[in-house]
Formats: C-alpha cells, sequence, structure tokens
C-alpha cells in the first residue's frame, strides 16, 4: 500500500466514522489522527509529507476500530427491536452476562443485575440490582461497574451507526445556517425545532448534536417538528432550550429494587373484579342482564358502591360473592337500588331461565304477541 493510498484509506475511514457516530467531518479525521498520535489531521498530513508514513499495522488498527464501531453491517439482527441472534453472551470480570437491545436501548442482564443505556444520549446509565443481591452484587464493585457498561455502550454506538446509516446525512451535520433536516419528516428543514412535549425551541445544532431527542425533556424524535402547530395565539411562546456545557460523562443510576410482581390495586381492577363476582351470584339471565348494568363506584380509599338496577336485581338478594370480594381486598362495599327504565319489556321474563338465548325468546314472543317486535331482518 503506497503513501498516497494509505492516507485515503485513513480519510475514507474518518468519513465512515463521521457518519457511524453523527459528527463533522474534520472532527473525525481529527480524532483518526489523534489515534495514531498526532495533535490534529492537518499534523499527520504534514508529518506525511515529510519522512512520516503510516505504516500498514496503523492502518489496519484504525480501520478494525472503526469497523467494529459499524459492526451492524452485515448483520442479521435488528437493532431496534432486538431479536434472539442479537443477543451476545461474554464476561466481565469473569461474571456472565447478556446483551441485547430493545427499542433502541441497550439492555445488559447479568445474575440479579441489568444495566439499561437509554437511547436518549443524556440520559443517565441505570443500574438495577437486585435486592436478594444487594449486599453481594458485582455491580457494588465501581470499577467493574464502568467495565461492564463500557461493555454495552460499544454495542450503542453500533446501534447508532445504524441509526445514522439510514437518516439523510443533514439530519446529523447542520448547514452553515444551522438548518438540519428531520430523520423522520420527509424533506422537512429548518434551524428551529418545536417539543411536542415540553414546548421548548431547539436550535438545529441542538436537536442534532443530541440524536433528535429533546435536550430539556428527553422526548423521542417523533414528537420534534419544525412549527409548534398545537399552540393556541393565546398559549405561551415556546421557550428556547438553554445552550449546554461541554457535555461530561454522565453518572450512572444505581438502585436497589425488588422484582416480585407487586400488586397496586386501583378503580379499574376493583371494578373488574366486583363485576365479576356480580356475575357469580346471578342466578339467572335477568340478574346477569342487573350484573352488567350496575354501576360501580370506588372512591380514592378504593371504598365501592354498588348501584343495582332494580327491574334486574332484586332489592332483597345481598351479593355474597361480591361482599366476600371486597373483604379479601380489604376495602368496603356500599350497595343501593337505582330505579331507571328497563332495557326490554317485561324484565322478568329473565327471572324464569338461566339461559340468555331462552330468555330472548321468551322476550321477543311477547313484543311479538302484542304485535309490536321488529328484528334486524325485519327493520
Amino acid at each position: 500500500m503506497t503513501e498516497n493510498t494509505k492516507l485515503k484509506t485513513l480519510k475514507l475511514l474518518a468519513k465512515r466514522y463521521a457518519r457511524a457516530t453523527g459528527q463533522p467531518q474534520h472532527v473525525a479525521l481529527d480524532f483518526v489522527a489523534s489515534r495514531m498520535g498526532f495533535a490534529h489531521w492537518n499534523a499527520l498530513t504534514g508529518s506525511a509529507k515529510g519522512e512520516w508514513v503510516p505504516s500498514e499495522a496503523q492502518v489496519a488498527t484504525i480501520k478494525a476500530f472503526v469497523e467494529r464501531i459499524t459492526s451492524y453491517e452485515g448483520a442479521t439482527f435488528d437493532h431496534i427491536f432486538g431479536s434472539p441472534d442479537a443477543v451476545t453472551q461474554g464476561e466481565v470480570r469473569g461474571h456472565p452476562y447478556e446483551l441485547k437491545t430493545m427499542l433502541g436501548d441497550v439492555r445488559m442482564d447479568g445474575e440479579g443485575w441489568q444495566i439499561v443505556l437509554p437511547e436518549n444520549p443524556l440520559a443517565a446509565p441505570r443500574v438495577e440490582i437486585d435486592i436478594k443481591h444487594a449486599q453481594t452484587s458485582p455491580m457494588n464493585d465501581r470499577v467493574l461497574r464502568e467495565e461492564a457498561i463500557g461493555i454495552a455502550r460499544e454495542l450503542m454506538q453500533s446501534v447508532k451507526a445504524r441509526r445514522f446509516a439510514d437518516w439523510p446525512r443533514r439530519a446529523t451535520k447542520p448547514d452553515a445556517e444551522g438548518n438540519v433536516r428531520h430523520p423522520f419528516l420527509e424533506m422537512e428543514e429548518s434551524n428551529l425545532w418545536y417539543c411536542l412535549h415540553c414546548n421548548s425551541e431547539i436550535t438545529g445544532p441542538q436537536i442534532a448534536g443530541n440524536q433528535w431527542h429533546c435536550p430539556s425533556c428527553g422526548a423521542s424524535p417523533i414528537n420534534i417538528f419544525p412549527e409548534a402547530f398545537w399552540l393556541e395565539p393565546t398559549d405561551e411562546k415556546p421557550v428556547p432550550v438553554q445552550s449546554r456545557a461541554d457535555r461530561q460523562e454522565i453518572e450512572p443510576i444505581v438502585s436497589i429494587i425488588d422484582p416480585r410482581p407487586r400488586l397496586d390495586l386501583n378503580s379499574d381492577q376493583v371494578t373488574h373484579l366486583i363485576r365479576a363476582a356480580l356475575f357469580e351470584d346471578a342466578t339467572n339471565a335477568s340478574e346477569r342482564m342487573g350484573a352488567s348494568l350496575a354501576e360501580i363506584w370506588v372512591d380514592d380509599d378504593l371504598d365501592v358502591v354498588v348501584s343495582f338496577e332494580d327491574h334486574y336485581w332484586p332489592e332483597d338478594k345481598e351479593p355474597t360473592a361480591a361482599i366476600e370480594v371486597a373483604a379479601l381486598l380489604g376495602i368496603e362495599i356500599e350497595l343501593e337500588v337505582a330505579w331507571s327504565d328497563p332495557l326490554f319489556a317485561w324484565p322478568g321474563l329473565g327471572t324464569v331461565t338461566q339461559s340468555t338465548a331462552e330468555y330472548t325468546r321468551l322476550m321477543l314472543d311477547a313484543y311479538r304477541s302484542h304485535g309490536a317486535t321488529r328484528t334486524k331482518d325485519e327493520i
């Protein structure tokens, strides 16, 4: 490989690195030069005009580094949604792990611990330790933890590289006026962008530099638009996002978690359980109609009021199954009967049969006997 060929190869590798990392070409060139011991690209090319020539080994090292960053090429798995083929197994200081991607996030799972790198580059890595391993987890070792996060970050770099390869170059490289192109909104280009979630105003370089996540609230690219079309004339104007200082390494958030299923009752859950119990209490078709029509209110303390429709639920019938469910949940239940027009005439017909089909037949026959019925076929 001649001197000119080596320099062209290094420049091509820098271009690939720039595209994969969403950086300007000159930044990537300086990075490649720094990997070879030079302050910047101009210093490297200046030396190449003299006696210095990059060796085959140096070029191979840069090539291997760039190819590792862009390792998504030729892969059979989906970096966005993940698949069994996307799972990588390995060890960090003797502790086995599985590494995978899910919806743009990178996840590393070990025995009793998990590391999550969110897609949003400003979000802190999350380290979750199972409470059963709180004292013995390898994630308590800061050095080992940082090494594991570093492994996850290498995969995240490949995820980013694949994402950027699908985006237009202008999505990550602002022009002289700061205009950038949205990666998903076809041909939408602007130097000012707006977040649907927090109503922030974001410059082109700011949004491109944060991989199209809102620098203020972290909203994803699908929430970023060139106009704040959701605002009314009387609404407050969008607030410009403040420029941030040079990004520093974001400290991971380490937390102890209890992965066991936990029941936090809410009003919907209580309502469904009580209504299911009412159907158990129903002994005929009419009472099942009553269970279906019953109004169930659940207050902030999860105590329940059940209001029965008097045509379909006997006033003196106590819903024992519903009362038992309430007792098991530790909540109060209050019963009342309300009056309203029945759904059909002769609601008592449902008390003589368990079968809803039989009740329907009896009800239709009664209507026909008075010459006042119309089924769907007769309309």
